[in-house]
């Protein structure tokens, strides 16, 4: 199933692509509406002849809960990863060189279009990915721990670690920083899905912290690659790259900012941090 996730979502879409010349912002999006495309058709099959469940088991109940959920993931992300970049200017970190900056590039849209592009994409990106490594991994791997060896609360613990691990290492990192970011990030993400039995938080959640640290913030403002990058904010940044780099120990506590609040809102919303996962 996880290769053929792979296949379809980043094979596929570069076939499709091949030889046009889109704007990347334009690309991204076009790719990861593809890749979404591809992850449902996947979940649909899995669902139907595989785990002979409905599609809603992998959390895509859709109705007015999730919208709220969805909604409270985006601004507890908005506000939590919002401490990053002014930790580093007050560190010293950091400079303000532009507000509302267009990326510079061949092909490169104006700064509202490119915005409206990356939005999307990264709305694309947080519905394939949350799908594949929470709803259909995630779901997975909790049942077949549960009914094997572990206890109900065991299996979800085990199933979170799991997921995170394999989210971490099909993002392909290069470095020990850039694993153990994602691994936090997928812990998080693992966690929000098993308290509420749904893709709705965990999706707002990634959505924002990816738009965030891309266009918002301009906290990936790093190199050549971050140059076709819109951005609300475009720092530069002069501190050491440990703290203030994309996978740094500032984005990092960001990230814990986030994870707080998702306790403090599931809390609200729960009652307690117990599983949802039906």
């Amino acid at each position: 199933m996880y290769v053929a996730a792979l296949v379809g979502i980043f094979v596929l879409p570069a076939l499709a692509l091949a030889g046009t010349e889109l704007s990347p912002s334009v690309n991204g999006a076009a790719t990861n509406l593809i890749g979404a495309l591809v992850g449902l058709l996947l979940a649909v099959v899995f669902a139907k002849y595989v785990d002979r469940r409905p599609l809603t088991d992998y959390g895509l109940a859709f109705g007015p809960s999730f919208l709220k959920d969805f909604a409270a993931g985006s601004v507890v992300a908005l506000v939590g990863m919002g401490v990053a970049l002014p930790a580093s200017l007050l560190a010293g970190w950091a400079t303000i060189s532009e507000l509302f900056s267009g990326g510079v590039g061949a092909n490169v849209l104006p700064f509202v279009a490119a915005f409206g592009a990356y939005t999307l994409q990264w709305a694309f990106v947080a519905f394939w990915e949350e799908l594949v490594y929470r709803g259909l991994i995630l779901t997975n791997a909790v049942e077949g721990l549960r009914s094997r060896w572990l206890s109900d609360r065991g299996a979800a613990v085990a199933g979170v670690v799991a997921s995170s691990l394999i989210f971490s290492l099909g993002h392909f990192p290069g470095t020990l920083e850039k694993f153990g970011f994602r691994v936090m990030l997928g812990l998080l993400l693992g966690a929000a899905y098993v308290w509420t039995d749904s893709l709705a938080l965990p999706i707002g959640v990634h959505f924002l912290i990816n738009f965030a640290i891309n266009n918002i913030y301009g906290l990936a403002n790093f190199g050549e690659a971050a140059e076709v990058l819109p951005m609300l904010v475009r720092p530069t940044f002069t501190g050491p790259a440990q703290f203030v780099g994309v996978y740094g120990a500032v984005n990092g506590a960001a990230v814990l900012c986030v994870a707080a609040l998702t306790v403090g809102y599931v809390a609200l919303r729960n009652g307690d941090l117990g599983s949802r996962l039906s």
